[in-house]
């Protein structure tokens, strides 16, 4: 399983508008974890850290941390992705209002 997708959007958290931040990483994470289910198998290491302060500004700290580990490729990273699924999708919806 590769989370390239969802790291790319995580490191880009400062460079888009909420909403939009949020609907990419609500999709993204979707994305893996249906592929995931489909095919389980070891997440890969991302190579770097995320930076955690645009993301938290971004987001708000338990969010943050949830999508960190998601970032992380930590063991159970899919149901860090479940959890962070619904405050995203709220995010993108409120934040277009």
């Amino acid at each position: 399983m590769t989370l390239d997708g969802i790291r790319l959007v995580l490191e880009d958290a400062g460079t888009t508008d909420t909403a939009a931040f949020a609907r990419r990483a609500r999709n993204e994470l979707a994305k893996a974890v249906l592929a995931e289910a489909l095919a389980p198998s070891a997440a890969s290491s991302p190579g770097r850290a995320l930076a955690l302060a645009p993301l938290e500004q971004r987001v708000g700290p338990e969010l943050a941390g949830h999508l960190a580990s998601i970032y992380a490729g930590s063991e159970d990273w899919t149901s860090h992705a479940i959890d962070a699924l619904e405050p995203l999708h709220a995010l993108a919806r409120t934040a277009r209002v």
